[in-house]
């Protein structure tokens, strides 16, 4: 199929041109082979070691249980099917743990590998609004979080997280020590490895976060993070590695599977507003930058924990009414208002920022 593949050809042409060869060199049913056309139509190289082939439910394929196993009955050939044994484990006792939570299965895949994936989808829950604010900030050493009340009273601060970073240092010293000796297969093992300790770390971290947000009904706020452009060796080493990707996408699901609203804030000068006094400007000290202090009321604490605060700060001001304004100033913003620092000579007044949206359309702002 792949060979057949003019250039630049669209799935639905290749899809046309090999529907009916496929069908009777493979036997596979319609619905698989047209997946597979598409699959082979997006790859970009002219040689694939694989593709993963699906399989819907219950037309092609469909799951029974024995006393002892678990078995997916994959349709490979009209009239010829084979049933796959799955091992009991964790996958398989979290696969069940979905199903019994309102997710769905509507198709099963079989990878190149041999392995069985289950492609489960679920209806979106209405969420039920939570009174406070649990704000996250990430950083290259650890999560900070601050747990804020509509009133401005901190219930919880704290880190998350912190021996990664440390484990994670490690692994770098290791990998560059392998690198010099170009012992290319223990480097290889040593990425692994520490692929496999962050993502694992990751969601024990993002389990934390769960615990907390249902102990203080909280919902949880982070910043709108993309990644940041690299500027030098050490700044790379430092700040390129955090895995927010990941954090992000982990910390979507278990939000999503346990009914928790999950905001998005526009993280615009979160490290150096003053939460105080509602001053903005450079607030850490060139000795040490872990620590903020304000210039205009001297307040001084840890920056990550100020970081935290201000995150869980301008979600709660983005709950808003319509009918409020939000002031934006060239130096200074009140407490009761958006921290956003705009080219504007003096104080503007703008409609309500849509929570987790940025800044508003046409505005010109920052």
């Amino acid at each position: 199929m792949l060979s057949q593949r003019k250039p630049k050809e669209s799935a639905a042409s290749l899809q046309k041109r090999l529907l009916t060869e496929a069908k009777r060199k493979y036997g596979f049913n319609v619905q698989v082979v047209c997946a597979m056309t598409r699959a082979l139509a997006g790859s970009k190289g002219a040689r694939v070691s694989g593709t993963t082939v699906n399989f819907n439910v219950p037309r092609n394929c469909k799951v029974f249980r024995t006393k002892k196993y678990l078995f997916v009955e994959l349709g490979l050939y009209p009239g010829n099917r084979v049933a796959v044994p799955i091992k009991t484990n964790r996958n398989s006792m979290r696969f069940f743990g979905h199903l019994g939570n309102g997710w769905t299965c509507k198709a099963f895949g079989l990878t190149p590998a041999l392995e069985v994936l289950a492609c489960l989808s679920k209806e979106d829950p209405e969420l039920v609004p939570q009174r406070n604010i649990l704000g996250i900030d990430i950083n290259a050493k650890d999560f900070a979080y601050s747990v804020l009340t509509p009133e401005g009273d901190v219930l919880k601060q704290g880190y998350l997280g912190q021996h990664i970073w440390v484990k994670k240092r490690e692994f770098e010293d290791r990998r560059a020590l392998l690198q010099s000796f170009n012992a290319l297969k223990k480097l290889k093992k040593m990425q692994h490895r520490q692929r496999n300790y962050v993502k694992t770390n990751i969601g024990q971290m993002v389990k934390e976060i769960i615990v907390l947000a249902r102990k203080f009904d909280a919902e949880v706020s982070i910043e709108s993070l993309r990644r940041f452009r690299p500027k030098g060796r050490k700044f790379n080493r430092k700040v390129m590695t955090i895995p927010i990707y990941l954090f992000r996408r982990i910390l979507e699901g278990r939000c999503f599977d346990d009914g928790i609203a999950l905001n998005r804030v526009d993280p615009y000068h979160t490290s150096k507003w003053c939460f105080r006094c509602g001053a903005v400007g450079r607030g850490h000290d060139g000795e040490t930058y872990s620590l903020f202090r304000c210039k205009k009321c001297g307040l001084t604490m840890n920056a990550d924990r100020k970081a935290s605060l201000a995150v869980a700060a301008r979600s709660l001001l983005e709950r808003i009414g319509p009918a409020e304004v939000i002031q934006i100033s060239g130096r200074r913003v009140p407490v009761s208002g958006l921290v956003r620092v705009s080219d504007a000579p003096g104080p503007l007044a703008v409609p309500k920022l849509a929570p987790g949206r940025g800044k508003p359309p046409g505005l010109g702002l920052g």
